[in-house]
């Protein structure tokens, strides 16, 4: 599922996915980008309406977004974000040069795995030598839809010969079969607490929910 027509009925009410409202997930994924975006050319994939281009790129020197979903780019072009500039266009046949980073946040997952492959092969080939972050949730399947893992996505920048830079740890998943609920739930308070975001990447992988990979593309 990843026709425009299909995401234009998602966003008939504003910010389906209530994304801004996760204000604590908006402040761990700045600090896990920030370094590596502040005052360069950034090409956000499956931008939506442009909540995290203001949360994570405001200081970027340039942000061009991309979203399948005429509906949702008309809202993020709406917000005149002073360094962003928006397109309504499937990213899969965008360019991918002349900008120093791509951030593909939240958005992988609507591919199939056919064109997973052709994203990551299409990243290596056009954006070469250079970054490339992703965030998703790494949970594999859910009740929802299929997700990555952490082993399939490792798998999947070995055989495109992307570098892994480092990884962060977003959030803590407290519906997980692997960890007594009563744990997961522990570890999700204590994330919560003031200061507690600085153990998320202490946290053990079958409690992550969501994972931010910084990853470098091939010469």
């Amino acid at each position: 599922m990843r026709t425009s027509s299909d995401f234009d009925a998602y966003y008939a009410d504003a910010d389906p996915w209530r994304i801004s409202a996760a204000r604590s997930r908006d402040e761990v994924l700045r600090r896990s980008v920030a370094r590596f975006v502040t005052g360069k050319k950034v090409l956000e994939l499956g931008c939506g309406e442009g909540h995290l281009t203001q949360a994570l790129f405001w200081d970027a020197a340039s942000v061009r977004g991309i979203d399948i979903s005429g509906v949702a780019i008309g809202r993020a072009i709406s917000k005149e974000l002073p360094n962003a500039s928006f397109e309504n266009s499937d990213f899969i046949s965008a360019s991918f040069s002349g900008v120093d980073v791509i951030a593909a946040i939240e958005c992988l997952y609507y591919l199939t795995p056919e064109e997973q492959e052709a994203f990551f092969a299409k990243a290596a080939r056009e954006h070469a030598g250079k970054v490339l972050i992703l965030s998703m949730p790494i949970i594999g399947d859910s009740e929802y839809r299929r997700y990555f893992t952490d082993f399939e996505l490792t798998a999947t920048f070995g055989r495109h010969a992307i570098e892994l830079i480092g990884f962060h740890n977003i959030n803590v998943f407290r519906k997980t079969t692997r960890v007594n609920p009563a744990i997961a739930n522990l570890v999700a308070a204590l994330v919560r607490a003031p200061f507690g975001s600085n153990l998320l990447d202490f946290v053990p992988e079958p409690l992550v929910y969501q994972r931010c990979y910084i990853t470098r593309m091939p010469e």
